[in-house]
């Protein structure tokens, strides 16, 4: 449900109580480029492009622009030329006025920034101190009045402007935050916020988490299972290969380390069916692969377990090893004596003769 607020009541509260501050410049002055193959639809379609916003050497500036909101300029072709142009971005911050030209869909210029008086007033009175390259920061990322009454109706009453700026940026607004709450995480810190828009961990994904089985994660668990692929797909197929008793941690491990659903069941079709956790991350390592089981089984080393094929690995016996052995006339070799002959070479063959 979308948070209703009157962004023109904004902040009235403290207005008695702020000292007199300085006044921001209200005007800023820079170069801008963007290249209109630059560009890329969100999921409703609607067609975006990057501006780099330059002052200076030290202050530099990303912009990312709906095509619709460019008044003046339009949908163009990726190799658009033109000189003389001039568009322009309304913000609640202030008005962006660009000129420039596009030369095969490469453009450059300079900007005005012009700040909105009222928007300048509100935001002093909520935060004090107001510098100009601030202004700017919030005019690029559309941090509006009715987005800032948005979040502090979510009960964030004390945000900085860094903080508003890394929400925006990152797309946590009113709905996110309620959505969240919804799903049981309510007074996330912002940190939180943001990291769980960051790596994908969002209501959705909670509600498709508590389906499979995982309700009341961690936050940090959510971004975990995010971030290493350990989803409620990869749960389902774990669980379709056999192994349904897992926590998150065992989930995770095994996407760490590549233990995937189909390493799982080619296991089990060799008779690996009462393998851990442990076992399995440890051949995964150790590269202990079903190709190299079946090699072995082929040469007459059938039903190893799990530790002796990670110690085979870890001592490089393999097939070529044992064909070698073999063609010495060294026949009827057990594991153990696979494994001493691999480590001590020469002294375990005089051992031997």
């Amino acid at each position: 449900m979308k948070t209703l607020v009157c962004a023109a009541c904004l902040f009235t509260a403290t207005a008695a109580l702020t000292p007199a501050q300085p006044e921001p410049a209200t005007t800023q002055n820079g170069t801008w480029r963007a290249r209109l193959q630059d560009t890329w639809s969100r999921k409703d379609g609607e067609r975006w492009i990057s501006f780099q916003l330059d002052q200076d050497s030290d202050r530099r500036y990303g912009m990312s622009i709906a095509f619709s909101e460019l008044e003046g300029l339009g949908a163009r072709d990726d190799r658009w030329s033109a000189s003389n142009v001039g568009f322009t971005v309304r913000r609640d911050a202030g008005t962006l006025q660009f000129q420039g030209s596009f030369d095969n869909g490469r453009g450059s210029g300079t900007y005005r920034f012009t700040a909105n008086p009222e928007y300048v007033s509100a935001m002093r009175q909520r935060d004090g101190t107001l510098e100009a390259d601030d202004l700017l920061r919030l005019a690029i990322h559309d941090v509006s009045r009715s987005f800032i009454s948005s979040i502090e109706a979510q009960g964030y009453r004390s945000t900085g402007l860094d903080d508003l700026v890394r929400m925006r940026i990152h797309g946590v607004d009113a709905d996110y935050i309620g959505g969240l709450r919804q799903a049981g995480y309510d007074r996330l810190s912002i940190e939180d916020l943001v990291k769980t828009r960051i790596h994908g961990a969002t209501p959705q994904y909670v509600q498709d988490m508590k389906a499979a089985g995982f309700a009341g994660l961690t936050v940090d668990d959510l971004i975990k299972t995010r971030i290493h692929g350990a989803t409620p797909r990869f749960i389902q197929d774990v669980r379709a290969a056999g192994f349904d008793k897992l926590d998150i941690d065992d989930l995770v491990q095994m996407r760490i380390h590549g233990v995937s659903a189909a390493f799982l069941k080619e296991l089990r079709s060799l008779g690996y069916n009462d393998l851990d956790v442990d076992d399995l991350v440890r051949m995964r390592i150790h590269g202990v692969t079903p190709e190299f089981i079946r090699e072995l089984k082929e040469l007459g080393y059938s039903g190893l377990k799990g530790e002796r094929l990670v110690q085979f690995r870890i001592h490089g016996v393999d097939a070529d090893f044992i064909r070698d052995a073999k063609a010495a006339g060294y026949k009827d070799l057990t594991p153990e004596d696979l494994v001493d002959m691999s480590i001590h070479g020469r002294r375990w063959l005089r051992k031997r003769g």
